[in-house]
């Protein structure tokens, strides 16, 4: 008996899902690896999801992952036939292959095919990244809406996580970009409590940091909080060149920071956060995808000041999970050589990234001494205060 023949897309063709780069028809339907993997995946393991805004969020290849409810219906809509997914086939977790490169001795590249050593690793990882990514477009939405003043730390952990419930937010007018202007400190000010309270609802997303003990989640949010806002500051920034970090309502910090800016007794850590931070994730090209999880890793610190040593094992575990994740994920988007370049120089950063954030800690201190000319909010002494 002859094999059947897989009917290839023509050269171009996109996913009739969220149209990015078609690699097949699967399940009938010219799709993406991403959207393939997503509907097998719902199929065979029988998972409902639930929309929050009534069934009417954009699919695309920027958002796809953001809800998985309009994607399914999404995937059902264009043709995806159930029907078409063989069980002994398709089965959730078989042995996957993944695309190592090598060059050869004349310079030209040799494509060698590597077994993982974990025929859970793929869907595993896959799963990961999907839902990091999700929360990720989640927290941007959330950056442009209302959140009701925070009155502390402990009562924000405490509360529902808002990133599920942004159907019941207003959008705030004073996030919007209207046109570039020099910051004032009330715009940074404004940005500082917004990101430090979004990281809060971010981590709220993460079901091993919600088990954790009450005195374990205050030790990582304190460790972590001002390195998730000053990642997402430089990330998200308007790149409108190397010496500019621009929030998103279009407030800038010079390299050479502004007068409007400066705090007696402070160094600046501006043109750092640009040189060590912003300018190497545009150098690598990190995706929002890596970006996440490279977050994830952060978080999940066991060395974090005051976290309890029975508490350490398992952050290091789900440290451990967001390495492979991210690993896996860079490695099969750019191949085993250049892949564990990319990897490595982007955790070859977390060393620089610490330093800054010890030199905010010292100026946070001088400004505690000085407060009389600037006053730490509440809010953000209780959280990044040590």
């Amino acid at each position: 008996m002859q094999p059947r023949q897989r009917r290839k897309v023509p050269e171009g063709e996109l996913c009739a899902v969220c149209s990015d780069r078609a690699t097949g028809y699967h399940y009938g339907t010219p799709s993406c690896n991403g959207c393939k993997t997503f509907f097998r995946r719902t199929i065979v393991s029988g998972h409902t999801f639930v929309c929050q805004y009534n069934g009417n969020c954009d699919v695309n290849k920027n958002v796809r992952c953001a809800c998985r409810h309009c994607r399914f219906n999404k995937c059902l809509a264009v043709g995806m036939d159930a029907r078409a997914i063989q069980n002994d086939r398709d089965r959730i977790g078989p042995t996957k292959k993944f695309r190592m490169e090598k060059r050869n001795s004349s310079g030209e590249e040799d494509q060698i095919s590597v077994t993982s050593s974990s025929p859970q690793q793929r869907p595993a990882d896959d799963k990961v990244i999907e839902n990091l990514t999700g929360i990720e477009q989640l927290c941007n939405t959330l950056r442009s809406c209302v959140m009701v003043e925070s009155k502390n730390v402990k009562e924000t952990l405490m509360s529902p996580c808002l990133l599920y419930r942004m159907n019941t937010l207003e959008p705030d007018p004073s996030t919007t970009f209207r046109n570039l202007y020099p910051a004032s400190m009330e715009d940074i000010k404004m940005w500082n409590i917004r990101e430090l309270r979004l990281g809060l609802e971010w981590v709220k997303t993460f079901e091993e940091f919600v088990k954790l003990s009450e005195s374990d989640q205050m030790a990582l949010v304190r460790n972590f909080a001002f390195t998730f806002n000053i990642l997402n500051r430089v990330y998200y920034s308007g790149d409108y060149g190397p010496d500019k970090i621009v929030y998103p309502s279009g407030a800038y910090i010079l390299r050479q920071a502004q007068d409007s800016v400066k705090i007696p007794g402070c160094r600046s850590i501006y043109h750092r956060q640009m040189d060590e931070i912003m300018i190497p994730f545009r150098k690598l090209d990190v995706s929002i995808h890596e970006f996440a999880a490279f977050k994830a890793v952060l978080l999940f610190n066991p060395d974090a000041c005051e976290l309890s040593a029975e508490a350490k094992p398992d952050v290091q575990r789900e440290r451990t999970k967001y390495l492979s994740a991210l690993f896996y994920y860079i490695s099969t988007k750019y191949g085993l050589h250049h892949g564990v370049q990319k990897y490595g120089q982007l955790l070859m950063m977390a060393p620089s990234i610490q330093n800054i954030i010890d030199q905010n800690d010292e100026n946070m201190q001088v400004m505690e001494v000085f407060e009389h000319i600037w006053r730490i909010d509440s809010f953000v002494k209780e959280l990044c205060m040590r």
